[in-house]
């Protein structure tokens, strides 16, 4: 059996929660060891970046959620495919990796700042997307035990 649902309810005080359990095979889903670390580092960069002033002055503050952005989204939306499967194949390509570079371009350096001031068009961000994105293209060949 690769997946199984499991939907019920609890009840705290006057507020009913439905949710959905969702047991699934890891073996049918990919990069899921450089998603699981890439969400751990971003996760401490996150909490450094709002704890420690010193932090905020450093280069890796700017271009850290740029290198792993790649890492961390694109097994999502492949595992989304594969688990609802649109997706047959089990592996990121790298036409894969320069079209999603090019879909966070498009839509984090140039959309963004066209609609939020506060966002600006920078090129070392593309530079960084793409060298995540590289990063996780040719972690596949690890394996992961």
């Amino acid at each position: 059996m690769d997946s199984c649902w499991y939907i019920d309810s609890d009840s705290f005080g006057n507020n009913n929660y439905w949710y959905i359990i969702v047991i699934v095979s890891a073996k049918n889903f990919i990069a899921v060891p450089q998603l699981i670390i890439g969400t751990i580092v971003y996760t401490i960069h996150y909490i450094l970046r709002n704890t420690l002033d010193i932090y905020n002055w450093t280069l890796v503050r700017w271009y850290i959620a740029d290198f792993l952005a790649l890492i961390v989204c694109v097994p999502i939306f492949v595992n989304i495919q594969l688990f609802f499967n649109v997706r047959k194949k089990n592996y990121i390509t790298f036409y894969e990796i320069i079209f999603y570079t090019l879909l966070f371009t498009i839509l984090y350096e140039f959309i963004c700042p066209f609609l939020l001031k506060r966002m600006t068009f920078d090129p070392l961000d593309i530079a960084f997307y793409l060298s995540g994105g590289i990063s996780l293209y040719f972690s596949q060949k690890i394996k992961f035990n």
